[in-house]
């Protein structure tokens, strides 16, 4: 669109009144623009203040997520550790019961 303005300027050539028309367009085309940079200069720090809290959120979900998989990993082996030992249990009863009686 600012070509076209440019190319509109060099038209209208020696006209005084045309220049200061021309000129009042560009100042007011300015005017917008800086508006419209504005405007995404404040949804840019919106959409990084966003990305900023999700980034925050996953580092806590992180942890939250490593402090469970340890715990998992205790529960495990606690249980692991009891199924041997009621293994071994097991086995001493069958030998009690599959011995003779004196």
């Amino acid at each position: 669109m600012a070509p076209a303005m440019f190319v509109g300027i060099a038209a209208a050539g020696g006209k005084k009144g045309g220049a200061k028309d021309e000129a009042e367009e560009l100042r007011r085309r300015n005017a917008e623009l800086e508006r419209e940079v504005a405007a995404l200069r404040a949804e840019v720090a919106a959409a990084r203040r966003r990305a900023e809290t999700a980034e925050e959120a996953e580092e806590r979900l992180c942890v939250q997520l490593g402090e469970a998989e340890v715990e998992a990993v205790e529960l495990a082996r606690e249980y692991q550790c009891r199924v041997h030992d009621l293994a071994r249990e097991l086995a001493a009863a069958r030998l009690l019961v599959s011995s003779p009686s004196p």
